[in-house]
């Protein structure tokens, strides 16, 4: 015979563990992921740190780059990559399954290339123009300065192990926000000029001079296939059309419209997978991101959600996350991750005080220390 006591202990312990193997899952989403220090692989080459997957994020205001850290949907800022420099004005890394590298543009004109891992630097270039954009082309392979006072672009390529660095001159009426950069260091630059109607757009590199192959009513954005600077997707931001060009090295490029299936309304930038199937176009109509494949027939065009406001796709890793959002100190980081058949957007939770003032603190020091 089973007494009411012992039948009163057998529910709880059914209940108490019925309630642990639910719960698993809400606790376990609940626990932050850690940052992992960076170190050397056991040859000695540079590595990115464990468990970063995410890229890099620079912060004007605390004068830092800040690992994203975690995996997409469960992520957050780590500790300044760098210590905090007031000397620095800009900054941007690239990310890939092996290492991480940062160029890092100086108050005095010196262009840094960084190891994030190996905390090694060296000296790229000097008297760069200061008001200078980087960017970095979607390997990371090759990157510019594109600085809108002096009309040239600083464009260094075979990063990170063998930087070769050269000068460009830009063509009249170009701007940093029409700008893309090929893995080869090829360029594409959208040319807006006093009363010529449109955008007219172009290929130049180191061997050839600016060639415009097309025009489009207004800028949606551009970006170069793999692996070189031969190809490219281009956006009309009022027409919202795709277009594929390829043979841009040619005297006759080829130019193919790509179906959205209506999807798209007002493309602001495009970025392509880094197998080339792939076209993202950030929608500034409506918060989403339009993909299209490239090509070669294959899956319907798609629209991936965002509950924010999308303004670019900038590249933060070689395997195919981007920024979708200017990173403002105080408000959460939008980021696209491409990698998965089913490509998500996400949000990084703003920086925290406490970790934006390790960069700020830093800064306060070395201005003092300056000045006695």
């Amino acid at each position: 015979m089973i007494s009411p006591w012992n039948t009163r202990i057998e529910l709880v312990v059914r209940a108490a563990l019925f309630a642990l193997l639910t719960g698993c899952s809400t606790v376990t989403s609940t626990n932050t992921p850690k940052p992992v220090d960076p170190g050397p692989s056991p040859t000695g080459i540079p590595v990115a740190p464990g468990g970063l997957q995410l890229g890099y994020i620079w912060h004007a205001d605390s004068r830092s780059l800040y690992p994203i850290l975690g995996v997409s949907g469960a992520a957050h800022y780590g500790s300044p990559a760098l210590a905090s420099d007031s000397s620095i004005v800009a900054a941007s890394a690239a990310t890939s399954a092996s290492s991480s590298w940062a160029l890092m543009l100086h108050k005095d004109g010196t262009l840094r290339l960084w190891s994030i891992a190996g905390s090694s630097s060296g000296t790229l270039a000097a008297g760069v123009a200061t008001d200078a954009a980087i960017l970095f082309s979607p390997s990371g392979a090759s990157a510019a300065l594109v600085s809108p006072s002096t009309s040239t672009a600083v464009v260094i390529t075979g990063l990170p192990s063998k930087p070769q660095v050269s000068d460009l001159s830009l063509p009249a009426g170009f701007s940093p926000a029409r700008i893309a950069v090929g893995n080869d260091g090829s360029l594409l630059a959208g040319v807006a000029r006093p009363g010529v109607p449109g955008v007219q757009v172009g290929t130049l590199s180191e061997t050839r001079g600016y060639t415009p192959f097309g025009t489009l009513q207004a800028w949606g954005g551009a970006g170069f296939l793999p692996p070189g600077g031969d190809a490219a997707v281009v956006a009309d931001g009022a027409t919202a059309r795709l277009t594929w060009a390829s043979n841009l090295s040619s005297t006759s490029p080829t130019l193919v419209p790509l179906a959205d299936a209506g999807l798209l309304q007002k493309p602001v930038a495009v970025g392509v997978s880094p197998d080339g199937k792939w076209a993202y176009a950030v929608d500034s109509a409506k918060p989403q991101i339009v993909r299209v494949g490239i090509g070669t027939p294959g899956p319907a065009p798609s629209s991936i959600a965002c509950a924010c406001t999308p303004v670019q796709l900038v590249p933060l890793t070689t395997d195919g996350v981007y920024s979708l959002s200017r990173d403002v100190q105080g408000q959460p980081a939008w980021i696209l991750d491409t990698r998965t058949s089913e490509p998500r957007s996400f949000f990084v939770p703003a920086l925290p005080a406490s970790v934006a003032g390790q960069g700020a603190d830093s800064t306060a020091k070395q201005t003092s220390g300056a000045a006695q």
